[in-house]
């Protein structure tokens, strides 16, 4: 009778103590990288990283891919595309072989900190100040802090290799963030209305810092990125280029188009498009 109650204990998993381990089922065995999986190609914004499998014993493995950012997943198979939130950091690469009766075996590949789309060409230093009274709402510290994101983005002229150093006082330019009936002070060709270059001067209006314009509100854009744009375009105007126009219907507008007055046609674009950064 205690044979039959211990077999029935063993068959049931209950009763009369643990089950012994050669009661229970064997976990498969992983599979194992024989050549490891790597990442071929430049770490840098723009670029396609491409992963290689590997290759697994003992025969043919299926594979999948996850790429990760500081542990989160921000891509899957063979090709990843670097994005620009990728810049100074690390990709993680797991490969993950599997085959039937045996366990899914994952290995992680690392790449090197990823880069900017070009090595720094040239360094800029510039100075922030205020001009007439701002108004409610208008967060000078803010201003300066959202105004060198705009320069130290991936998207922006750093991809042209320009980098930009906010110092106390002096520099090439000064970015001012102005009182709009203060504006048409900086020259006759400004507009209470706009934001305006003259000079050295690189004059952001503080109705559009704080309201973007009606064109662009009418798009459901973000102020955040009106401000982008608004530094970047008065900014590439103090870099030597002048106003753009809509490439064709449905195109990225170029950064240096009047965006605050209408897209005609274009979509809206806080960025330097890839044909601006490739301009001398």
């Amino acid at each position: 009778m205690r044979r039959l109650l211990t077999v029935l204990a063993l068959a049931l998993g209950l009763g009369l103590g643990a089950v012994p381990a050669t009661a229970r089922a064997a976990e498969p065995p992983p599979l194992v990288p024989v050549s490891p999986p790597s990442v071929d190609g430049v770490a840098r914004y723009g670029r396609t990283l491409v992963a290689a499998p590997g290759s697994w014993a003992p025969g043919a493995a299926r594979v999948r891919y996850e790429w990760r950012r500081e542990g989160t997943p921000v891509g899957t198979g063979r090709r990843y595309a670097v994005q620009p939130a990728d810049v100074g950091h690390r990709l993680t690469l797991v490969v993950t072989a599997s085959a039937p009766g045996y366990a899914d075996t994952p290995v992680q590949v690392a790449t090197p900190r990823i880069k900017h789309r070009v090595d720094v060409r040239r360094t800029v230093r510039y100075s922030v100040r205020v001009k007439g009274r701002l108004g409610p709402g208008a967060d000078v510290a803010a201003f300066r802090r959202l105004a060198q994101e705009t320069y130290d983005d991936a998207r922006g002229w750093r991809a042209k290799g320009v980098r930009f150093v906010q110092v106390r006082r002096g520099g090439a330019f000064t970015l001012w963030l102005s009182e709009a009936s203060r504006v048409p002070g900086f020259s006759s060709v400004c507009s209470a209305q706009w934001s305006c270059r003259v000079g050295r001067n690189v004059v952001i209006n503080v109705e559009r810092w704080q309201h973007a314009s009606p064109a662009w509100n009418r798009l459901g854009r973000s102020l955040r990125d009106y401000r982008h744009m608004v530094v970047n375009h008065e900014t590439g105007h103090w870099l030597g280029r002048g106003h753009a126009s809509c490439p064709r219907a449905g195109a990225l507008a170029p950064v240096m188009m009047q965006q605050s007055k209408g897209l005609h046609g274009c979509r809206a674009n806080p960025w330097p498009t890839p044909r601006e950064l490739r301009r001398r």
